[in-house]
């Protein structure tokens, strides 16, 4: 081998890295920068508080994206690579579920049941963040480069691993008490016996999180893994309330007051669509229902909030005009 191949081989700047570790910490500096991601640092400003709290935490993390204070509301969401269409379903409806009541749904990118919950997580209008078993610019998996960048625009790609790390076997494992680690709780859709799910469901009770599990038919091999940790505890859920509702209060609380706003102008917008359709003269309910395309029981509803707040006056016949 050539002296010239030799100093461009793998080892040989392992080992000039090693030998002069400012020079790798500068490396990775500009290929994070060229990557568009930050690098975080344990006990520095930025660095996830809910990490602080879990053995092991990463000394750094490579993030591309943005992780912002609401997503320690956080829920894992994780299953079988090779997820059966229920398994897909169920992922992408609770994570959908999750991600519109202001939970964010953390996932590993991974074929099968991660990429259905980060899925559901974009189409539930909510943020999602993707633990990944390799450097923020290695292109793995190759077939889930468009839910990357979706992801890194409403949520955050992060890694623990350096700027060009493979994704190794060995890597993922590990990566996996992080995705525990930045949630309340880890919910399993769809894992085998022998699953990286399981190590993950593993991690969220070492680290004092919630373990919950979907439950599954008894001769499905996908389900021997979660319904072995419905036996040893793990909540059973069949729906998202059944995951909110083992919240602490105050989060419970927060999330119900955040769905309340996000909900006032929704209503704002339907009463004044119906109060447009009302003028000097008296018009009937069945006219308005007709006119506004929206079911009885919803313009009978905003007719009263109208009339409580005195910009509508019912006539007999129910009839409605001006106030």
């Amino acid at each position: 081998m050539s002296a010239a191949r030799s100093a461009r081989s793998p080892e040989t700047a392992e080992r000039l890295a090693a030998l002069d570790p400012e020079a790798e910490a500068r490396r990775q500096r500009v290929r994070a920068r060229e990557t568009g991601a930050r690098i975080l640092v344990h006990g520095r400003p930025g660095y996830p508080a809910a990490l602080l709290e879990i053995p092991e935490p990463p000394p750094v993390l490579y993030v591309r994206g943005d992780l912002e204070d609401r997503d320690r509301i956080a829920v894992a969401v994780v299953g079988s690579r090779r997820a059966s269409s229920r398994g897909r379903l169920a992922a992408e409806e609770m994570a959908r579920d999750l991600a519109a009541r202001g939970v964010t749904v953390v996932s590993g990118l991974a074929m099968g049941v991660d990429a259905w919950a980060h899925k559901g997580a974009l189409a539930g209008g909510g943020r999602t963040v993707a633990v990944l078993g390799c450097g923020l610019d290695v292109p793995y998996p190759r077939y889930h480069a468009e839910l990357r960048e979706r992801i890194a625009g409403r949520g955050a790609l992060v890694s623990e691993f350096p700027m060009g790390a493979p994704p190794l076997p060995m890597n993922f494992p590990r990566r996996n008490r992080i995705i525990s680690g930045l949630c309340l709780g880890t919910l399993v859709i769809e894992a085998a016996a022998r699953s990286g799910s399981l190590i993950t469901a593993r991690h969220a009770l070492e680290q004092g999180r919630d373990v919950y599990a979907v439950p599954g038919g008894i001769d499905s091999d996908l389900s021997r893994g979660t319904n072995a940790l419905i036996q040893q505890g793990a909540k059973l859920v069949q729906c998202v309330e059944d995951v909110i509702e083992e919240f602490p209060y105050e989060v419970r609380r927060y999330l119900a007051v955040r769905r309340g706003r996000a909900a006032a102008p929704a209503a704002d917008r339907v009463e004044g669509r119906i109060l447009g359709l009302v003028g000097s003269r008296p018009v009937h309910i069945d006219e308005l229902t007709r006119q506004a395309r929206l079911p009885a029981a919803t313009v009978s509803s905003v007719l009263f909030r109208l009339e409580l707040k005195g910009a509508l006056r019912q006539l007999p016949g129910k009839r409605f005009l001006r106030a």
